[in-house]
């Protein structure tokens, strides 16, 4: 190959200008051209293109976000007309305007919805690798993913904030993460923040144990109490809290507005007063930590090796510390998180936290 392209798509997260460097150092040193994809999917349908080069990503590492660009809506099999308001298949429009650049093959950074497209693109004759990141650790291909260390720093950073105020004011504070229908982001950075109740998607919370909790524990002389609530948790027999509905986008559901919703609850219940806090794109944001760092530049030298020799339709990640190549898969399964085998909620139960389940 004398020419490839990288893209980035999906919601950002730190680690992925990581990927960027590498590949391209990568493929530098074998004298392989790279030219970056703008906005993920958008500039894939539309060739929007940048020439990237040593000299570019020199120092781009530590920076969080995405030099590419990105966008979470589009899928290329799936994209939207907004003049006719359809949906159409232009995945070979994209193949097509990346060959007239010369590009003959393509890297492709992003979570389930995003390696999902880059099988299609793959299964439609394009050499394809892809590198899995979100700041959910829900995909199988790699345990971490790109991005989840720096986001599980970032909202222990916030929530740790949060005490002072809770404790100041003596409230109760519930503290809304990210995930989507993930609780591995919730689990993780309520832990490490010492969080008294975490609420997952994956196990519907009882609201009178989450209460009788908040009494007990307000009674015991602790001057507050963090909750720890994933945006897909959702009450026993009761619904999503859903945001807002994206008609344009692959995924429709923004979920978002659980935390307000039991702060309310609680308070009405308890008289305790609680306050509710979305942490929201801060989890996504800032510069990325040395593990996302390291971990971007691992997965991006593995794919741009993969893609120069030919190992191409697959996903590469990390499981237990190692490089690890699968095909893409044919169906989006997300890694699930059951909270009665994790060893991490063994731990939290063990030392008293509460998942808001009966019996605990």
């Amino acid at each position: 190959m004398k020419r490839i392209a990288i893209m980035t798509a999906g919601g950002d997260c730190a680690g992925l200008n990581s990927a960027i460097k590498s590949i391209v150092m990568t493929a530098s040193k074998q004298n392989v051209e790279v030219i970056g994809v703008m906005d993920g999917f958008i500039g894939f349908i539309e060739g929007k293109y940048i020439p990237l080069n040593e000299n570019i990503v020199r120092s781009i590492e530590t920076k969080g976000g995405t030099m590419l660009g990105s966008s979470n809506k589009e899928c290329p099999f799936h994209y939207y007309n907004k003049k006719t308001g359809e949906f159409e298949d232009r995945v070979d429009e994209g193949i097509k305007k990346l060959k007239k650049q010369g590009v003959e093959g393509f890297i492709i950074i992003g979570g389930d919805g995003t390696l999902d497209s880059a099988r299609v693109i793959s299964e439609h004759g394009f050499p394809t690798v892809g590198i899995p990141k979100t700041i959910d650790n829900d995909m199988e291909a790699s345990e971490p993913t790109i991005g989840f260390q720096t986001a599980i720093d970032a909202a222990v950073d916030a929530i740790r904030k949060l005490i002072t105020t809770a404790y100041s004011h003596r409230r109760v504070m519930v503290v809304e993460l990210m995930g989507r229908t993930s609780g591995y982001l919730t689990l993780y950075a309520g832990f490490a923040s010492g969080a008294d109740i975490i609420l997952l998607p994956e196990q519907d919370y009882s609201l009178k144990v989450v209460c009788d909790r908040v009494k007990k524990i307000m009674e015991s002389g602790k001057r507050y109490v963090i909750i720890a609530i994933s945006e897909a948790a959702k009450e026993k027999g009761g619904e999503e809290t859903i945001a807002q509905l994206v008609k344009d986008s692959f995924e429709q559901k923004r979920y978002g507005g659980v935390s307000q919703k039991l702060a309310n609850e609680i308070e009405q219940l308890t008289g305790y007063e609680t306050r509710a806090t979305i942490l929201g794109h801060i989890q996504r944001g800032g510069e990325p930590t040395t593990s996302d760092i390291i971990l971007g530049a691992r997965l991006g030298s593995a794919a741009c090796q993969m893609l120069l020799h030919g190992e191409v339709g697959k996903i590469v990640g990390i499981i237990g510390g190692k490089v690890l190549k699968m095909p893409f898969p044919k169906e989006r399964i997300p890694r699930i998180l059951d909270i009665t085998t994790n060893d991490l909620c063994i731990t939290a139960r063990d030392m008293g936290v509460c998942f808001g389940q009966e019996n605990e």
